[in-house]
């Protein structure tokens, strides 16, 4: 009995142990849900669009200290393109880009109001029109293309509770290859705006 009681004893102390050391690793994980804005685009191919934002961010405390932050965004555009391997010929279409970049950034604040500063880097995927031309007939392909990318955010926020906030971004984002879209500007700035929550 004596040994039964002490393993269910053992099991219980580890099982509480654990639950407290989860509960307060959760209080470091914050979600933001779902974070809406604009980009505009500076490269003279590309037009503004809407883009919506997802990550998942670790805070080594909740106010005045460092964080690390994953990001994955998407956002769509119009984009016009001359001369693509055709003579006098111009393309026009929508391209859609995904951004997968991580980063560090300092909060710092009271228990309303936050601000923070955060420089992230990564790469933009993308797909890339390719002009075909066999004979008299002209094929338009796409193909698909990443590159490097770097983005630097100036952010706001205002707490409800010591959990959630709502969030406001300004962001300035640089492709540093001449290539594709960005022949002439690799620059684009843009906002959003959205939810942030802990995951506990």
């Amino acid at each position: 009995m004596k040994k039964h009681f002490y393993i269910t004893l053992i099991l219980l102390t580890g099982a509480t142990c654990f639950s407290q050391i989860e509960k307060k690793f959760g209080k470091q994980i914050f979600l933001p849900s779902i974070e809406m804005g604009y980009v505009h685009n500076n490269a003279s191919a590309l037009s503004g669009g809407i883009i919506t934002k997802t990550s998942i961010e670790f805070r080594l405390r909740n106010n005045n200290d460092l964080f690390s932050r994953v990001n994955y965004d998407i956002h769509n555009t119009e984009y016009t393109l001359e001369s693509i391997n055709l003579a006098s010929n111009i393309i026009k279409g929508k391209a859609s880009f995904s951004d997968i970049l991580a980063g560090l950034g300092y909060r710092f604040g009271d228990a309303k109001f936050r601000y923070f500063l955060m420089a992230q880097s990564g790469i933009r995927l993308y797909n890339y029109p390719i002009a075909i031309q066999n004979g008299n007939e002209i094929t338009i392909e796409q193909g698909g293309n990443s590159i490097f990318m770097t983005r630097a955010t100036i952010g706001v926020e205002y707490y409800f509770d010591e959990k959630s906030a709502v969030s406001f971004e300004v962001f300035q984002s640089q492709v540093w290859d001449k290539v594709g879209f960005w022949k002439d500007r690799g620059d684009g700035v843009g906002f959003s705006l959205g939810i942030i929550t802990a995951l506990f």
